[in-house]
């Protein structure tokens, strides 16, 4: 482990900008492509001084360090520069996703204690009305206009509270995960080793700076480089700006790619400058990643990781990929990669032990950017964070070569006639069956088995044949991983991030569960 790591890198994460603003201040550092009266790019000189005028008017303002700031804000400059000027101001920043709604924010804003929300003239029919809570609206008036500009960054410790990101929430109402700015810069440490950033990087950003997307914006301020900023996801567009603004990297989740892969025009070829597509956040479907892997020229990278220890914990890197590609068969594209360097992982059993290379159990995992915990919650904090390692909730196992599989979610697992059935090793065999668009496999109440295997699936053409879903199953699976039933339904439900809400597929089968 580094220095950086080692707690020697200054405290508050926004000194990245003003380092950048004094070695290299007309290099573009922002642009914006769907501002206002169209794109706008901001140097680092330029993006330094707006952010230090915007802390300076927070703190005018009253806001303190350790205050917590919440930004209900799409992609854009003023999303980038009031992240900035939170930390610098010593603050506590708290993104909210724009795709929830109304009862979502009045629990994240309650929950959080925010003493501001800055937000935009869209969004504003979606804030929770009453309160003592204070609003800003940052496509109107910016709340600098009473204060100093900063000079520099309030001092923060390495173990100071940076942000506080909510989780999606699946299993019930999201907690604030409590990042401090050495978890942040653990992170951009990180990506700059997995990724290779450099000073002429050309980072795109068309997944939501509020969540994973946003730990890639620090890593570009650190090597120089130029981020990005779409409002929103368009595949189409997207696969256009690859070419047109000299994109070298990407983050997207799964469905992002499968979309891109729909999207690619007859004759696209990866450009010659671009580096990485960056993948993480959910399970990627094996045809999703065979095509993505031969349209990118290998040129992929996947992570796994959680909030709780954000992004990279193992890494599959490009050459795991190049690999797949003159070795169709080989089982490694299905891994989450390896361990990265400054990181433990352990698989353990029910009872904790330490379980054999090739045997599954739950992932854990001690790392420089793990979480304080979870914001006021001790008791959820002590039941993952022990001795020092945090306890995933994932269930994996490494092989003989060190590759990490991610087998489900331990709260996934269905216990049926005595047996461990895994609801994601399920899911990949019925993702691949003609009739099926989407799947998801949950525990049903059973008189005999205890639970039952039951699969939820959507649709495709000619679909909505249970029995040939199953005989098709009991060609691929052991008996008594074959789903006893099928239900079909128009969609799945799903979270703001995508994530299956599987709590209310067992609610809408057993009302009484």
């Amino acid at each position: 482990m580094d220095g950086r790591r080692s707690g020697a890198r200054p405290g508050n994460v926004a000194e990245l900008l003003w380092r950048g603003a004094r070695t290299h201040p007309q290099r573009p550092c922002v642009t914006d492509l769907d501002a206002p009266g169209g794109p706008r790019t901001l140097t680092y000189a330029q993006l330094t001084g707006r952010v230090a005028d915007l802390a300076g008017g927070l703190t005018a303002a009253g806001i303190a360090p350790g205050d917590r700031v919440a930004l209900l804000l799409h992609n854009s400059t003023e999303f980038v520069e009031t992240f900035l000027a939170v930390a610098a101001a010593g603050a506590v920043a708290v993104p909210l996703n724009v795709r929830l709604r109304e009862p979502d924010f009045r629990h994240m804003l309650s929950d959080s204690g925010a003493a501001l929300l800055v937000t935009e003239s869209a969004l504003l029919d979606r804030v929770p009305s009453g309160g003592d809570l204070r609003i800003a609206l940052a496509d109107r008036e910016r709340p600098d206009r009473a204060g100093r500009p900063l000079a520099e960054p309030v001092d923060r410790a390495a173990d100071d509270l940076l942000s506080l990101m909510y989780t999606s929430g699946t299993t019930g109402a999201p907690k604030a995960v409590m990042l401090t700015h050495r978890s942040w810069h653990t992170v951009a440490d990180m990506a700059q080793e997995v990724l290779g950033f450099r000073g002429d990087d050309v980072v795109l950003h068309v997944a939501p700076l509020t969540h994973g997307a946003g730990f890639l914006l620090l890593p570009t301020l650190a090597a120089g480089g130029n981020n990005l900023l779409c409002r929103s996801y368009d595949a189409a567009r997207t696969a256009a700006l690859l070419h047109t603004a000299r994109v070298t990297g990407i983050f997207l989740v799964p469905s992002m790619i499968r979309m891109l892969l729909d999207a690619l025009p007859d004759g696209w070829a990866v450009p010659d400058g671009f580096r990485w597509l960056y993948y993480a956040g959910s399970p990627i479907q094996p045809d999703t990643l065979r095509a993505a892997t031969t349209a990118f020229a290998g040129r992929l990278v996947q992570s796994f990781g959680q909030m709780e220890a954000p992004m990279f914990l193992t890494a599959l890197a490009a050459a795991d990929h190049a690999r797949a590609v003159r070795e169709p068969g080989w089982s490694g594209t299905r891994s989450a990669g390896r361990v990265l360097a400054g990181v433990e992982l352990a698989i353990v059993d029910a009872a904790g032990a330490p379980v054999p290379a090739g045997v599954s159990g739950e992932v854990l995992a001690r790392a420089p950017q793990t979480m304080a915990g979870y914001w006021g919650r001790p008791e959820a904090t002590a039941d993952t964070l022990v001795g020092g390692w945090l306890h995933t909730g994932d269930v994996g196992y490494l092989d003989a070569e060190g590759y990490l599989f991610v087998v489900d979610r331990l709260k996934d697992m269905i216990i049926t006639g005595g047996a461990n059935v895994y609801a994601r090793e399920v899911e990949e065999v019925l993702l691949t069956l003609p009739g099926v668009r989407d799947a998801a496999v949950i525990g049903t109440p059973d008189r005999v088995w205890g639970e039952a295997v039951t699969a939820v699936l959507v649709a495709g053409d000619g679909g909505r044949d249970g029995e040939a879903v199953r005989a098709a199953c009991r060609e691929r699976l052991a008996g008594y991983r074959v789903p006893k039933h099928v239900h079909w339904v128009e969609e799945l439900p799903r979270n703001a991030y995508g994530k299956v809400l599987k709590r209310e597929l067992r609610r809408a089968l057993h009302p009484q569960q």
